[in-house]
């Protein structure tokens, strides 16, 4: 089980990396925000959490040194991120 964890959460730190280029450069974050209420990187913020925990779950999984690879790029990955949206979040303004 923790080997899946291991590979999706691979996967999905990928996603929040396209996800943060285009959601930081996208001009419908105004709109995006009178619809739903949230600011798009506030969604990352928790997807890239989520992402970081099955990254944490996936070090169980950990068979070769692919894996531990895998595992490290992602909760490291994921961790910039997760720091940098927090501090844009909670720290710098949101437009």
């Amino acid at each position: 089980m923790g080997s899946i964890f291991n590979r999706w959460s691979f996967y999905l730190s990928f996603v929040c990396v396209v996800a943060m280029i285009l959601l930081s450069t996208n001009s419908m974050n105004d709109r995006f925000v009178k619809w739903f209420g949230i600011h798009p990187l506030e969604l990352l913020f928790y997807f890239c959490l989520v992402v970081f925990l099955l990254g944490i779950i996936g070090f169980l999984g950990v068979r070769d040194w692919k894996g531990a690879l895998r595992s490290i790029f992602t909760v490291g990955f994921t961790l910039v991120i997760t720091s940098f949206l927090a501090y844009i979040i909670f720290v710098g303004h949101l437009g």
